[in-house]
This record gives structure tokens, C-alpha cells and sequence, in this order.
């Protein structure tokens, strides 16, 4: 996330005053919640509420975020005032925050404050997991009531244990996971290095928040890249500060070929995203040179790319499974994603969990391809948890029920460990149920 336009106190009494003083003297803000939306609003407008329910409301300029504030006094939003609104004077402040620290970073003065009446506020909405994954849940729903087995899949490692995407954090997965998903590029001096970074599915592998440093990881050489430190407050990192410190030792940006070494001792699978441009064609030599070929898929964003594999190594096994186990990632589905990975010829699609509806995994499966639901990374989740599904929590067991009911084959999370244990225990009640033989 980059640095946000953000906030507020309104009011010229002295209490209020007082108030913004004490408000000022912390370091970081109560909870945040943020919701989807997408306003095209050049100017900035502040609306005031004077009469103290702890509710604040902004939509934050150039972003497309919904932010509701657990404070008081105060309701911000970039909308022009709505007729009912009531122009006042008001003391104003504006402060910036860093979004991945959400410390407090400069106070400055902006132009508009209203009073809104309580009616007009619009409160957010949340919806249930099951509802929107299309599934009917028992209001006592647990382990045992979900109706599949999936495969166990680490997301960049087992990154609520470890570093994501370093040598320690994937060999700690391997001890929970049947694989692995990992993220590859292909730097400027033609190193095959893993890595994630910040920026999009289309502009990939920032460093500023992940390292502190400018650019993205494909403007550096390995040897640089490999000097590069973690930014141990990037909330993106779920470990947290105190493990990065900790075992700051083994956390640096590895190579593909160290972590398929490595995989290669453990047996765990390892599913390679094509993360930058021109990976394909080197990460098929690598692997082939390793001897690897039944222990490494590949996905990607950029279908081309799966293309690309499938039409260099188009063998199939005898049962008719590929080879080359490739998959199509979706961020938003398409009416026609079915038929998009059947033209790249497929073995699997690979949805985001919010997406994947109970229909959508049968639709997979009746094209006689796999399924698996890949999570956000931790921020992202937080945001989804906070505001949207009011039913489950943050990758726990009722979450990964629900997400189970759907059928899915193989789940990417970011809890592996608690995945697999549930799991366990899944079994483990199955057979205490099975009646003795007589």
C-alpha cells in the first residue's frame, strides 16, 4: 500500500480540542476496516458529526477503499456535501499515515467541515462466507462437517511461522503441506530468484515496502538482491518483527534453484507462480535439469505463460493426467474462465477463496480439470475478515470448513498448520465414528 491521505478531528469547543490533543499523543489508530468502492472524485471533503458514536467514515482520494475509523466525532468522505448537510467551523486537521505502520506522520489543515445528520450515514455491509460461496452451513458447523479432504498448499511458505518465501519458511511448510506455492522472477542477470514484493498481478515485485528500497526486484542483479533486508514492520509479513529479527540470519531473497534443492530433500511439491516476464522457458530448464519434472507445477496470472508450458511439454501420463501440471489463476472470474483454461490446456484453476462457489468448482471439475482456492496475503485477509464475512474468522477452522464444503481439491493458505491439523482431526473423529464389526 502506499502512504494514505487520511484523517480528521472537527470542532471548536475546547473538549473537543482537548480531545484531538490526547488523539494526536498515540502512535497508531483503532481498528480499521475497509470495504470495496470506487469513487472518481478529484476534491477533498470533510463531514463532521459532532454528537459522539464511535463511528468514522472516509473514502480515501486516488485509492478505492471504503475505511470505517473506530473513533468519535467525525465522519470524512470525498463526496461533495448532500443537501442536508450544514456547513460549520471547525478546527481541522489532516494527518497522513503510513498504511503498512499506520503510525501518525504529519498534521496539516484541509478546507470543509459539515454537520450530517445520523440518518444519513450508511452503515457497511457484511455477508456470510457461506453465502457467498453459495453453501449451507450448520449454525454449529465444525471440523467434521466439511465434505472434502483438500491438498494441503503453504502460501509463500507457512508464513505465519517464517518469512514467506525464504528457504526456512518453505522447509517448515513441507512439514504440513502436500505442496507448496512459491513466486519466481527472472532477474537482469538471468537468476531465477523467489521472491513476491508489493504492486499487482500485472506490475509485480515492488521493494520500497517489503526491503525500503526503490524499484522493483527486476532492476536488480542477484548478487544485490541477495543484500537486500526485509523491512521487519511491513505488516505483510505475518511472522511478525520479533521472528525476522530473530532469525534474520536466514532470511534472504534464496534462488529457485536453492529452494528446489531443498524441496527435492523434503518430497514436498512445489507449485511455482511465473511471477515476472520470461520465466517460463529458464524454470522448465531448471527443472528438468534437477530431475524435478513430477515434483514442480506452475501457474500464473499471465495465462500465456501456461500456454507457453503446455505447448513446449504437451505428454501426458498413462491415466491422461498431464505431465506438466500447469494452472490458470484468477483474481476476478470471468463468465467464460472454464473455457479461458481449457484453451491454454490447463490441469487446473486456481480461484481466489471468495470466489470460489460451490458451481464454480463443479464447473471446474466437469471440464475434467483440479481445483484449488489460493488466500490473500495477510492484509489482504485482515481487510476481507474485518469487513466483508461476519460468520467466519481469519483462516480458522470455521473458515476452511466453509471453504471445504464447497469441494475444492487443494487449498493455498497461509495457516497450513492449522489446515492440517484440522485435518487430523477430521480423520481422527471419522474413524472414532465407524461402528465395531461384528
Amino acid at each position: 500500500l502506499s502512504i494514505l491521505n487520511a484523517i480528521e478531528k472537527l470542532m471548536p469547543s475546547r473538549t473537543i480540542r482537548q480531545h484531538i490533543l490526547s488523539f494526536l499523543s498515540i502512535s497508531t489508530l483503532p481498528a480499521i476496516m475497509v470495504n470495496s468502492f470506487s469513487p472518481q472524485i478529484l476534491t477533498t471533503r470533510y463531514i463532521a458529526k459532532p454528537d459522539a458514536k464511535s463511528h468514522a467514515t472516509m473514502i480515501i482520494p486516488r485509492s478505492s477503499t471504503l475505511l470505517e475509523l473506530s473513533t468519535k466525532e467525525v465522519i470524512i468522505t470525498d463526496f461533495p456535501p448532500p443537501k442536508s448537510a450544514v456547513s460549520c467551523p471547525a478546527l481541522q486537521l489532516l494527518m497522513e499515515i503510513d498504511a503498512a505502520s499506520l503510525e501518525l506522520t504529519e498534521v496539516s489543515s484541509i478546507e470543509e467541515s459539515y454537520f450530517l445528520p445520523d440518518e444519513e450515514l450508511i452503515p457497511i455491509k457484511q455477508i456470510s462466507l457461506e453465502e457467498q460461496l453459495n453453501i449451507k452451513m450448520s449454525p454449529s458447523a465444525s471440523t467434521n462437517m466439511a465434505v472434502s479432504k483438500p491438498r494441503v498448499v503453504g502460501h509463500r511458505g507457512s508464513l505465519y511461522q517464517s518469512l514467506e518465501n525464504t528457504r526456512h519458511s518453505i522447509r517448515l511448510a513441507a512439514n504440513d503441506c502436500e505442496e507448496v506455492e512459491i513466486d519466481v522472477f527472472l532477474l537482469k542477470c538471468g537468476t531465477l530468484t523467489v521472491f513476491h514484493g508489493s504492486g499487482t498481478d500485472k506490475n509485480p515485485g515492488w521493494l520500497k515496502e517489503y526491503c525500503n528500497v526503490e524499484g522493483t526486484i527486476l532492476d536488480y542483479t542477484y548478487e544485490e538482491a541477495r543484500k537486500l533486508k526485509f523491512n521487519q514492520y511491513h505488516t505483510e509479513f505475518g511472522c511478525g518483527p520479533d521472528t525476522i529479527r530473530e532469525l534474520e540470519h536466514e532470511y534472504y531473497i534464496p534462488t529457485l534453484e536453492e529452494v528446489l534443492s531443498d524441496a527435492k530433500q523434503t518430497g514436498v511439491v512445489i507449485k511455482v507462480e511465473l511471477k515476472g516476464p520470461g520465466t517460463t522457458d529458464p524454470v522448465l530448464e531448471l527443472v528438468e535439469r534437477l530431475n524435478m519434472v513430477d515434483q514442480v507445477h506452475y501457474s500464473s496470472f499471465e495465462h500465456s505463460r501456461i500456454k507457453r508450458v503446455r505447448e513446449l511439454h504437451p505428454e501426458r501420463n498413462a491415466d491422461g493426467s498431464h505431465t506438466y501440471k500447469t494452472g490458470c489463476l484468477f483474481n476476478e472470474v470471468p463468465d467464460n474462465f472454464v473455457e479461458l483454461a481449457l484453451n491454454v490446456d490447463a490441469s487446473e484453476v486456481h480461484l481466489k477463496y471468495s470466489t470460489a462457489t460451490k458451481e464454480r468448482v463443479e464447473e471446474i471439475h466437469s471440464a475434467g480439470m483440479d481445483s484449488m482456492v489460493w488466500m490473500r496475503g495477510p492484509m489482504g485477509m485482515v481487510d476481507d475478515l474485518t469487513h466483508r464475512f461476519h460468520d467466519v474468522g481469519n483462516e480458522d477452522e470455521r473458515m476452511y470448513s466453509t471453504i471445504m464444503a464447497t469441494g475444492v481439491r487443494a487449498m493455498c493458505v497461509n495457516r497450513p498448520d492449522v489446515l492440517k491439523q484440522m485435518l487430523i482431526g477430521q480423520a481422527m473423529n471419522s474413524r472414532t465414528l465407524v461402528p465395531p464389526m461384528i
